[in-house]
């Protein structure tokens, strides 16, 4: 297949985009590139042992969204016709011809993307465990011509008997597995139970395990926790399987109202990818997915409600309320998750609006519903929850804002997620001479989230930034390139793309958007609860993207305000945390329950003068210091071109409507 078409004499090749997802990488190509073209100059990994000549098979893609041709014979030998009519193709085989949406199976990828799984000073595990599912060991009395019983009836006689358990009930599923065990041990087992509910049955001296989740709207993180200890046997994460349908929440809720099956796929999607995590922390920990009985899962509303398959067309538009707020609990079959056969998945309560499971969670395990002064906690990311506690009122408050993928790298000109050869720390020198940070060394292949607020705060510092987000032309290392003013971080010759790896003007107004939201929700939170600023004892930053952030830049960059008298403090996934306490221990599950009632909602689009606050918050604060000593030299070439600067940033309001031109509205 032909590399690229052939233009008329003297016109110039039509060239076509390629989203990668879920690594977050875009790449322009000539009309007639293939998928592994775009892959390559985007400098993304894809597993191809035979080189692109189409006969390892390896190079797997979904074509999710744009033109999809016929399969050629080696889609036809690496795929069912099931597979080739749902858009699988393979990468050095297919044309772009058009723009093009790809979904990368992480099997295809040569590297994975870096997670945040762990978390700090929770005090999780301080306590023994409690789990919601009873591990009780049964002798049952074996069968006989005189005793006719059947397998059931003679567990739940051996638990009454053993443990004062009346009236086990229990599925054909788990009874099957009954009748199985009972026999192949000898009638002395491990019963499962969640209330009187069997749920599985195992044979003595296995290990019974539960799952928590933390499924972000980018991110899914999975922990594998022993029932009977508390101890974590495995963890693991991946990139939301429904990101090729959507970077954000407002535009998969887009989806789902408007395709006719969007909501149903979007569902199967993510509900895919929580078996394959379940399926592969097994692995690691070296059990059987029989082993696991619980599955403890904490989303914002907008992502629980896709894997529950509840209406979400509600939470579309204002005032933005769920289908339901309670504790749900449905068996993990129902769900596709191939657990126990009788398992569950356990989600705690939401608190209102956009603000969910996770901010509970998070709560909890920050124990910040206990802390004895006024202390916030703010978890950012695709969406951004922020809790206050203030011990002069009663309970918590919390509010929410759409801060839109820019933070994990997405709506960035050489944005991608942080994954090996993404720049996420940056200094720059008054003469313009860069010093990069690369996750896993190497040549640069792109910035990250963390690198962007970097460069920018950097660059304010410098000068080549002025209040408003604009470049100051005549400031070293501020060029033109083809988007406008722009600011190159590597050089072509030093990047892995071949390609100049440039901040330019439209970077810096997606970040003000996305940074001024956090920052407008934070100051309108204080000011609706009556909270000075002086008052804030303790700030908690949460999240994958909040614990690779240098906290300097975000306060330079006016991503967090400043309070004079509060410790920042960076805690990790703390939904995570939460999320494995609610699995580890029932108290703590009716802990989030009261958590959830305790803590008032406010809408941040009702408060007056909110759309002026967030105009204002997207501005760059002066430096607070003089220059620093320059970086050691990096690699820095700005190259010339002409073209004109782009408009400035809009000041549309984020709040909970889908509205920044970042969230694709």
């Amino acid at each position: 297949m032909s590399a690229e078409t052939v233009a008329p004499e003297g016109a110039e090749p039509r060239s076509c985009r390629v989203d990668l997802q879920p690594v977050g990488k875009r790449a322009e190509v000539p009309a007639g590139s293939t998928v592994m073209d775009a892959a390559r100059r985007a400098g993304v990994g894809i597993t191809s042992v035979c080189g692109g000549q189409g006969t390892c098979g390896r190079c797997r893609v979904v074509v999710t969204a744009g033109p999809l041709g016929e399969p050629v014979d080696a889609d036809l030998r690496a795929f069912t016709r099931v597979e080739l009519d749902a858009g699988h193709r393979l990468a050095c085989r297919t044309p772009v011809t058009a723009d093009l949406t790809v979904a990368l199976p992480r099997a295809s990828l040569l590297g994975d993307q870096r997670l945040q799984l762990g978390a700090g000073g929770t005090g999780e595990g301080e306590a023994a465990p409690a789990p919601a599912i009873r591990v009780l060991r049964a002798l049952m009395d074996p069968p006989s011509l005189t005793d006719q019983r059947g397998d059931l009836d003679r567990l739940g006689a051996a638990l009454r008997t053993a443990h004062g358990v009346h009236a086990v009930q229990a599925g054909p599923a788990v009874i099957g597995q009954l009748s199985r065990t009972a026999r192949d041990c000898g009638w002395d087992v491990v019963a499962l139970l969640h209330g009187r509910e069997l749920v599985g049955v195992l044979e003595p001296g296995r290990t019974v395990a539960g799952m928590a989740v933390d499924l972000g709207t980018t991110k899914v993180a999975g922990y594998l926790i022993d029932l009977t200890t508390g101890a974590e046997l495995a963890a693991g994460g991946v990139a939301n399987p429904q990101i090729p349908y959507g970077e954000d929440v407002v535009s998969r809720l887009a989806h789902a109202g408007r395709a006719q099956d969007g909501a149903q796929v979007l569902a199967e999607a993510v509900r895919r990818g929580l078996d394959e995590l379940a399926g592969e922390l097994a692995g690691q920990a070296g059990l059987a997915r029989e082993q696991i009985a619980e599955v403890v899962v904490v989303a914002n509303t907008a992502m629980h409600h896709l894997l529950f398959g509840l209406p979400t067309r509600q939470l579309a538009a204002s005032p933005f309320v769920a289908a339901t707020s309670a504790a749900l609990q449905l068996r993990a079959q129902e769900l596709g998750i191939r657990i126990a056969p009788g398992g569950l998945v356990h989600s705690p309560p939401i608190v209102g609006g956009f603000v969910g499971a996770d901010a509970v969670a998070m709560v909890l395990a920050c124990e910040l519903d206990e802390s004895a002064g006024v202390a916030l906690g703010v978890d950012i990311g695709t969406n951004t929850e922020i809790v206050l506690r203030h011990p002069r009122r009663a309970g918590l408050t919390a509010t929410s804002c759409a801060s839109g993928p820019a933070f994990e790298g997405a709506h960035i000109r050489d944005g991608m997620r942080a994954a090996d050869g993404a720049i996420e720390a940056v200094r720059i020198g008054p003469d313009g001479r860069v010093a990069l940070t690369v996750i896993g060394g190497g040549a640069p292949v792109g910035i990250c989230g963390s690198g962007i607020v970097d460069a920018i705060a950097e660059l304010r510092r410098v000068g080549a930034l002025n209040g408003r987000g604009r470049f100051v032309p005549d400031r070293p290392g501020v060029g033109i390139g083809r988007d406008g003013l722009q600011f190159v971080l590597a050089a072509a010759e030093g990047s892995a793309t071949g390609q100049d790896i440039a901040v330019t003007q439209a970077d810096v107004n997606e970040i003000q958007l996305a940074k001024g939201a956090v920052q407008a929700a934070i100051t309108a939170l204080l000011d609706a609860t009556g909270t000075d600023p002086a008052e804030v004892d303790e700030m908690l930053i949460a999240g994958a993207f909040g614990s690779y952030l240098n906290l300097d830049s975000a306060l330079d960059v006016g991503l967090l305000p400043r309070l004079p008298n509060a410790v920042y403090r960076q805690v990790g996934n703390a939904a995570g945390a939460g999320a494995r306490a609610v699995l580890r221990s029932t108290v703590q599950r009716a802990r989030a329950r009261r958590i959830a009632v305790d803590t008032g909602y406010l809408e941040l689009t009702t408060l007056p003068g909110f759309q002026a606050r967030f105009a204002r918050a997207m501005g760059l604060p002066a430096p607070l210091a003089p220059d620093p000593a320059p970086p050691a030299p990096g690699v820095n070439d700005p190259t010339a071109a002409t073209a004109a600067e782009p408009a400035p940033a809009t000041s549309e309001p984020p709040g909970h409507v889908p509205s920044l031109p970042s969230q694709g509205a």
